[in-house]
């Protein structure tokens, strides 16, 4: 019994960001690119900061720079549930 709690406990730390990045695509919002980042010394190189419609901010961590160079500072974009990355909304 101890030996299965541990084995559960070791794994944790690696199914935490499976479990968060699938409840980030089911997720709906719309806002505006606050702010634009590259980052040197990390996994994700290029990061989106944007604001929502009801305030929050929500990071997002790009690997290329061709997914970092399709948005613009002070546009709108919109993500629907099912997908990984907002796109440019008509609004």
């Amino acid at each position: 019994m101890f030996s299965f709690l541990l084995d559960i406990l070791t794994d944790l730390p690696f199914l935490i960001p499976g479990i968060r990045r699938k409840m980030e695509r089911r997720k709906e919002w719309a806002g505006n690119v606050e702010a634009k980042k590259t980052l040197a010394l990390s996994r994700h190189a290029y990061l989106v900061v944007f604001r929502t419609d009801d305030g929050q901010r929500k990071k997002v961590r790009l690997d290329k720079k061709e997914d970092f160079a399709l948005y613009e500072e002070g546009r709108r974009y919109a993500k629907k549930a099912g997908e990984d990355l907002p796109v440019a909304s008509k609004r």
